[in-house]
């Protein structure tokens, strides 16, 4: 990913972190009070949904609340082009290239006349490996 439109030291600290923790998922929140972050309420709010805009990072409503989740994008030419399963024990996130899918897709914009827009849809269940500690 390039930080050419993030030409501010602040934005560019915010995509840095992100960045080096590929990972892991951040609420706004754990943003303000994350010591290493020194910016403002304002500027991490307002980079949040820059950031989404553009693709830099996915953005992840947790079931049950109301508490956005973000998470880098490191494939985001790839990410609009399928679907996403979330693992709503362990935060993993997974890529999903299934043609199954993408008949489904075909199926609700020939039969309910609505487009799914793969860069927001996600899925969210039980992983394997958090499905196997049940």
């Amino acid at each position: 990913m390039t930080t050419k439109n993030y030409n501010t030291k602040q934005r560019s600290s915010l995509l840095q972190f992100f960045e080096q923790n590929k990972e892991s998922c951040f609420t706004a929140k754990e943003l303000i009070k994350n010591g290493s972050i020194n910016l403002g309420e304002a500027t991490i709010y307002r980079s949040l949904a820059k950031f989404e805009k553009d693709g830099l990072l996915k953005k992840f409503i947790s079931p049950g609340s109301d508490a956005a989740f973000y998470q880098y994008n490191a494939h985001s030419e790839d990410c609009n082009s399928h679907f996403h399963l979330k693992c709503t024990q362990c935060g993993e996130l997974f890529h999903m290239d299934c043609s199954l899918m993408n008949e489904l897709k075909k199926h609700i914009k020939a039969e309910h006349c609505f487009t799914i827009d793969n860069s927001k849809t996600t899925i969210y269940g039980l992983c394997d490996g958090c499905n196997s500690d049940r």
